[in-house]
């Protein structure tokens, strides 16, 4: 009996499936990982070396990596390059060369925190005192971490737009504003959006045929422009050439002498109008004004007989906007000698007279589609002074 029970075989240990202790394996593996992923993210989203790091940039002079642990977003204005020379004007930012930084207390909110830093430069005057302001936002990263992100609010002046006269060309610091910026044009006037800039001094230069080219500086401070523009240029700001002024005011001393010599030879008003470039839209009311200033004037029994014009003197006023066009009115005196014929109460026979005078004009011009036009015209309204007697 007992040998047959030492006879009988042993058991065999159940073995663990190799899958199954893979499986072990491979879960203490991502065990591990993980535990090292998630206090290297907390280390790495810790506000404190978030601000160290952002400090450490600053100080290293890497505009671009400055850029983008800011969190900007390159844009037409906003750009390492325009970063910098915000910084520059700003902060003096290539004269720094140490600087020192202080949390405040902590009785921010919790999703706040805050630390000031000053920076000095070899000569430790005049430091520059910056407030860095760090903001837990949404979502969370990974849906574990703290997001802390950092607040650019101060060096951003956003939503900035520009308005200016219709048909100019504008320029934001060098760089020319195309049609998919323009956000509006209402014939008068274009309103071109231009996103963020950086804070600092901008350069504004606008420019259109016949006018002076109009430049400014726009001082920015970090904010949100979104309800009032940048900066509005109307077209009383701009001034046209001296050449186009030239034009203009020769325009008018030589439309006085036509005006008088056609009404005096009884021409049409078409005669007049073929020696000038007129208003079409004026036409009508100018030919009106001429043929009554014939009939009131020449083909009156006292009536003018003749015009010497001695010498003008013309002036022009600022450029306004006037059914969506540009317009300018020019005053021009003048003195001449009139000769007139008098007949008076109860003679037939007419009388000569003579008399020196002087007279002011204001004519408008309007500006469209590249061209002046004569649109209205006092000459044509009210007859130079002459003997009625």
């Amino acid at each position: 009996m007992a040998k047959q029970r030492s006879q009988e075989k042993p058991k065999k240990k159940r073995r663990i499936p190799l899958l199954l202790k893979l499986g072990f394996v491979l879960l203490f593996i991502l065990a591990a990982a993980f535990a090292v992923f998630f206090f290297y993210m907390r280390r790495q989203t810790n506000p404190s070396r978030i601000a160290n790091e952002y400090v450490s940039v600053f100080m290293s002079k890497d505009v671009s990596a400055l850029f983008d642990i800011m969190g900007f977003e390159r844009d037409t204005f906003t750009t390492p390059e325009t970063l910098s020379a915000s910084l520059e004007e700003r902060q003096k930012y290539s004269t720094i060369t140490s600087y020192g930084m202080v949390e405040y207390a902590p009785d921010d909110p919790d999703n706040m925190r805050q630390y000031s830093i000053q920076y000095w430069d070899n000569s430790r005057g005049n430091p520059y005192t910056q407030t860095l302001v760090l903001k837990n936002t949404e979502p969370k990263l990974y849906y574990l971490f703290d997001n802390w992100q950092i607040d650019n609010s101060e060096f951003l002046a956003r939503n900035c737009s520009l308005t200016v006269p219709a048909g100019a060309e504008v320029t934001v610091d060098d760089i020319a504003l195309t049609s998919d910026m323009a956000d509006s044009d209402n014939l008068d006037t274009i309103t071109y959006r231009l996103g963020n800039l950086f804070a600092g001094t901008h350069a504004i230069v606008v420019h259109m045929e016949g006018f002076d080219e109009f430049n400014t500086n726009i001082p920015l401070t970090g904010g949100d422009y979104s309800n009032q523009a940048l900066y509005t240029v109307t077209t009383s700001m701009l001034r046209i050439t001296s050449e186009t002024e030239n034009t203009l005011k020769k325009e008018v001393e030589e439309l006085l002498p036509a005006l008088y010599s056609h009404a005096l030879a009884g021409d049409s008003f078409d005669e007049l109008s073929q020696e000038f470039t007129i208003e079409e839209s004026a036409r009508n009311g100018l030919g009106q004004a001429y043929q009554t200033l014939i009939t009131n004037n020449i083909d009156s029994p006292t009536h003018l007989t003749e015009v010497e014009f001695d010498s003008f003197s013309s002036t022009l006023a600022s450029a306004y906007a006037e059914d969506h066009c540009y317009a300018v009115k020019v005053t021009t005196e003048t003195r001449y000698t009139a000769g007139s014929s008098v007949v008076k109460e109860g003679q037939t026979t007419p009388q000569s007279r003579s008399t020196a005078g002087n007279s002011l004009f204001t004519t408008t011009f309007h500006y469209r589609d590249g061209v002046w036009s004569i649109y209205s015209s006092t000459a044509f309204d009210a007859c130079i002074y002459y003997m009625r007697y």
